[in-house]
């Protein structure tokens, strides 16, 4: 089922209108469809999509963690040198 349709219907079993920001248009860029709605996108295929992003945001930031640690550890060393002569 779309996510548009299950916000109509959630809509109908709330009895108010769903807030603007979610019935915006959101393009998600999908590797298999290219670039598609999030509201035109089915449920399954939404929460796997949400679950890509989340892993790749993990891992940028692991990625970003090694590169801080590097560089102080390289900073460290050079004080290291410069101290210890």
């Amino acid at each position: 089922m779309k996510l548009k349709k299950l916000l109509e219907i959630n809509q109908m079993c709330e009895k108010r209108k769903a807030p603007w920001d979610i019935q915006e248009s959101f393009e998600y860029e999908s590797s298999s469809e290219g670039n598609i709605n999030i509201l035109d996108m089915d449920i399954v295929h939404f929460i796997r999509a949400f679950k890509v992003l989340c892993k790749e945001e993990k891992n940028k930031n692991k990625k970003s963690l090694y590169w801080i640690s590097d560089r102080l550890t390289g900073l460290a060393n050079e004080l290291k040198e410069y101290t210890d002569e």
